[in-house]
């Protein structure tokens, strides 16, 4: 019996939303992660970015060991629009609660948990990952995941790191608190581990849509979601997640126009292209379990 299964009847009010393209190897594992909480999600949304068909197969092939309802939100492949996407998967969440994670990265057995702890209306949850090499990755597999084991392959000095993030985030929190000056997007939003309410994400209008390409579009609900009040809640001593390794991106995102987007002044928490054109007809629902 793996870490938390004792406790695997306690389901909570939190949808995950879990962002996907063509994950067919790491997003069956993000969902047994999710199926050992301790406490289970009410559903799961797999929020798909245009996936050939195999990744809804790779899903139904694990359906049986899934403890939730799954739904598959697909839409079709123009590019990299995890905005659009996620929104997607907002519009059709059940429940006020949202937590997100990616398709790489695996949460710890009591990751639910400790973002119900925290989160409530007028907060937003944020938390970081623990990354592991390509060498760890090749070695991740479904039974790593059931059994729980891969939550011991942190290394001391991600550990290190993760306590330093959580310090440096508490700071921004407080000044943010007393309404002192510093930098307005601090502490940064990473959407692979958060959680926050539906209504304040419709009251910001969601993800902007207008980011098109890999980076910011986190950073910039981030930026919104402060403007209009929400406080931002640093767990990342709490809430852990195992990030599957993949090439760095980095290169992509500097070429790109979301960093020249982001950087420019902000006058609405609302943005213009959001959940507000939901939904789509080019998105395609389908309840896999």
């Amino acid at each position: 019996m793996g870490v938390g299964q004792e406790q695997r009847s306690v389901r909570s009010d939190m949808s995950v939303i879990v962002s996907a393209f063509e994950g067919f190897n790491t997003l069956p594992l993000v969902l047994l992660g999710l199926a050992r909480q301790t406490v289970l999600p009410a559903e799961v949304l797999i929020a798909d970015d245009g996936s050939n068909p195999s990744l809804a197969a790779a899903v139904r092939e694990i359906s049986d060991l899934l403890p939730f309802s799954v739904t598959h939100v697909w839409q079709p492949n123009e590019g990299f629009r995890a905005s659009r996407s996620r929104n997607n998967a907002i519009h059709l969440a059940s429940c006020n609660l949202l937590a997100f994670l990616d398709q790489d990265t695996i949460p710890h057995h009591n990751w639910l948990e400790m973002h119900l702890k925290y989160v409530a209306p007028g907060r937003v949850c944020l938390a970081r990952i623990f990354p592991l090499t390509e060498d760890e990755t090749r070695s991740f597999t479904q039974d790593t995941v059931r059994s729980g084991v891969f939550e011991q392959w942190q290394a001391p000095q991600h550990w290190d790191k993760l306590r330093g993030q959580q310090r440096k985030y508490c700071f921004y929190a407080l000044l943010r608190r007393l309404r002192l000056p510093f930098k307005p997007t601090r502490p940064s939003l990473s959407s692979g581990n958060i959680s926050a309410c539906r209504d304040d994400l419709l009251a910001v209008n969601g993800f902007d849509e207008n980011y098109v390409g890999w980076g910011q579009e986190d950073d910039d609900l981030g930026r919104r979601l402060y403007m209009n009040g929400v406080r931002p809640i640093p767990i990342l001593t709490r809430a852990f997640t195992t990030h599957a390794w993949h090439p760095s991106r980095h290169a992509e995102w500097h070429k790109g126009a979301n960093l020249e987007r982001y950087r420019k002044r902000v006058v609405s928490c609302r943005c213009v292209q959001g959940l507000d054109a939901h939904p789509h007809s080019d998105v395609v629902v389908t309840q896999i379990k």
